[in-house]
């Protein structure tokens, strides 16, 4: 789909036509907009996506690395979810009903205690999925800063995301009354 390697703007519906064998007429009647088209095939991806890696919410770092997995696989879905987070401004429904089952299950999580819950439970989820893609979204000048002798490998980087979820989902203990929400106590204050 050249949505996926152009995004909505580059998205042309002659190119689309073309990619598809279809006239851009026909691609009209049934989809609508080039945006209703995006967000179709977007909302798509992310069903496929959401329904490949299973969810507990109890054990985040499982579902990061499956999601890793996945999107390792699948790597147009990635470039997917970044360009609608660029060029789309309203959510999708269909996409919203799926993040609204896991972000339900983080709260029950997070009640029973299971996982951190000084962190609200959307914003947990957003977070596991930026540690997921933080590598590829990280900037060219950063990826230079790793030495050529310590390339690392997607099973390296599966490693780093799975562990930086389980410490970000780890439960807070230790706080005493007045410490700040989600922080850890320091030794030094400056």
């Amino acid at each position: 789909m050249t949505a996926e390697a152009y995004g909505l703007a580059g998205a042309r519906i002659d190119r689309i036509a073309e990619t598809a064998t279809a006239n851009k007429r026909s691609i009209y009647m049934h989809f609508g907009t080039k945006e209703e088209l995006f967000d179709k095939v977007v909302a798509d991806s992310m069903i496929k996506l959401a329904e490949s890696a299973s969810f507990e919410a109890g054990d985040l770092p499982a579902y990061a690395g499956e999601l890793f997995d996945r999107l390792e696989q699948w790597p147009h879905i990635r470039r997917l979810y970044l360009w609608a987070g660029l060029e789309r401004d309203q959510p999708v429904d269909t996409e919203v009903e799926q993040y609204r089952k896991r972000v339900a299950a983080l709260e029950a999580a997070q009640e029973a205690g299971r996982i951190r819950a000084d962190i609200p439970s959307a914003e947990l989820m957003a977070m596991v999925i930026a540690l997921v893609i933080s590598w590829d979204t990280a900037a060219w000048s950063l990826k230079a800063l790793q030495p050529e002798n310590r390339r690392e490998t997607s099973t390296d980087h599966r490693h780093n995301v799975t562990a930086a979820v389980a410490a970000l989902a780890r439960p807070a203990t230790g706080f005493g009354e007045g410490a700040d929400r989600g922080a850890q106590p320091s030794r030094s204050r400056r």
